[in-house]
């Protein structure tokens, strides 16, 4: 965040100077005259590191990192300190420049009468739409410390939800990348020679094992234009996965198959119900924390879903009648629940309990995920290793047998 620093009057007639962080100058200015200055001269000043062209180059901050920011906050305001204290503290305990440089930044504004949220908002690389909203929320309840509480389980609870679906998939992972390694081997450094061989003889060569042969000839032609290739791919699904369209397709797929249909709906629902249990705990209207769970599920169904249930409710619909209308996304047993809730104004427990609850049924999917992919995982490996080997095996057979 840019820093500024300032040469203003105070009330008294007493020339000071400081330093304060601001997006803009602008912004920078407003927050001096809500302080009663008037301000004389104002520079923005430019930060330089022995680093170099990059202070982060080589860091980057993790989910990890912001749980544990956000719990060691929360710990130090419970204790009775005050915010800009707290952050003294976790700036000695930094053990990264970018957590430093946040917490050095938020320190600055609070001192100078801006909020906590400002400077989160600001990092909003590092720090999304719905931490904020939530800190936002804390501040302006004046329950930021329960807020903070609650933060940090959300975030635990989506680390944790993460981490074990990564896990689940790992294994299948390792088996598809060993077999198109063993495929690339084969093409590579194996046909090649016997392809010399099977020239010479002047052998007919069966017409797997002559597509075969095209691969071998493309890929051992130049390796560099074989890896910019392979960048250029990975680059264009990089790209095509984060534009709309390519949401929309890699969603088709998703929603399309069998297996995988199911746990996706499951993580989407307990990464929604938690987040939004979180939001309305926080002081949040039901509307706002919709609004900002929109841009969680990551997935163009949903989306559409929630900005519907949010038209219907800004327009008197009850919360439950307004997700029954999508039964395909939303299940009976979450919308039932949800009325309950209104009912009984426990809204945000009883999203919470079914996040809970669907975060075991979150286990079995991926359970039934993994048995479903390991053993298709192993026969495609079979399968493909044993197409190249057929192709080899067959010349060479004719190439014997014009020998006996």
């Amino acid at each position: 965040m840019p820093i500024f620093t300032y040469e203003a009057v105070n009330k008294d007639g007493e020339t000071i100077t400081g330093q304060l962080n601001a997006t803009s100058k602008e912004e920078a200015v407003g927050v001096l005259t809500r302080k009663k200055l008037v301000l004389d001269k104002i520079e923005e000043i430019e930060v330089r590191d022995s680093a170099g062209l990059s202070k982060h180059l080589f860091e980057r901050f993790t989910a990890l990192d912001r749980i544990v920011l956000v719990r060691n906050l929360a710990v130090t305001i419970k204790a009775g300190l005050s915010i800009v204290e707290a952050l003294e503290i976790l700036i000695t305990d930094a053990t990264k420049k970018i957590t430093g440089e946040i917490l050095t930044s938020a320190k600055m504004n609070v001192q100078n009468g801006q909020s906590l949220s400002k400077t989160f908002e600001f990092y909003h690389k590092y720090f999304p739409s719905i931490f904020v909203g939530m800190i936002k929320a804390g501040e302006t309840s004046g329950q930021l410390d329960k807020t903070l509480d609650e933060l940090s389980g959300q975030l635990t609870k989506e680390y944790n939800l993460i981490k074990k679906v990564k896990s689940a998939l790992a294994y299948p992972l390792i088996l598809l990348v060993a077999s198109l390694g063993i495929v690339a081997l084969l093409l590579i450094f194996v046909l090649p020679r016997l392809t010399r061989t099977f020239a010479q003889s002047q052998t007919e060569l069966p017409m797997i094992t002559k597509v075969l042969v095209s691969m071998s000839a493309a890929l051992t032609k130049s390796y560099w234009l074989d890896a910019g290739v392979l960048i250029l791919l990975i680059g264009f699904i990089s790209f095509f996965r984060k534009t709309v369209a390519g949401r929309a397709f890699f969603s088709f797929i998703a929603f399309h198959t069998p297996v995988v249909k199911n746990l996706v709906k499951k993580i989407i629902l307990v990464r929604l119900t938690r987040t939004l249990g979180s939001l309305i705990a926080s002081g949040l209207s039901i509307v706002e924390s919709l609004e900002l769970c929109r841009k969680l599920v990551g997935n163009p169904n949903y989306e559409k879903a929630i900005d519907i249930v949010i038209n219907d409710i800004k327009n008197g619909v009850q919360i439950s009648e307004a997700f029954r209308k999508f039964p395909d996304l939303f299940p009976r047993f979450l919308t039932s629940l949800i009325g309950v809730g209104e009912k009984t104004g426990t809204l945000e427990s009883v999203l919470k309990t079914f996040a809970d609850f669907y975060d075991d049924e979150v286990d079995g999917a991926l359970k039934d995920l993994t048995t479903f992919l390991e053993p298709m995982m192993l026969l495609f490996m079979g399968l493909l290793v044993g197409l190249i080997a057929v192709s080899i095996l067959m010349p060479i057979y004719q190439l014997v047998g014009k020998f006996v």
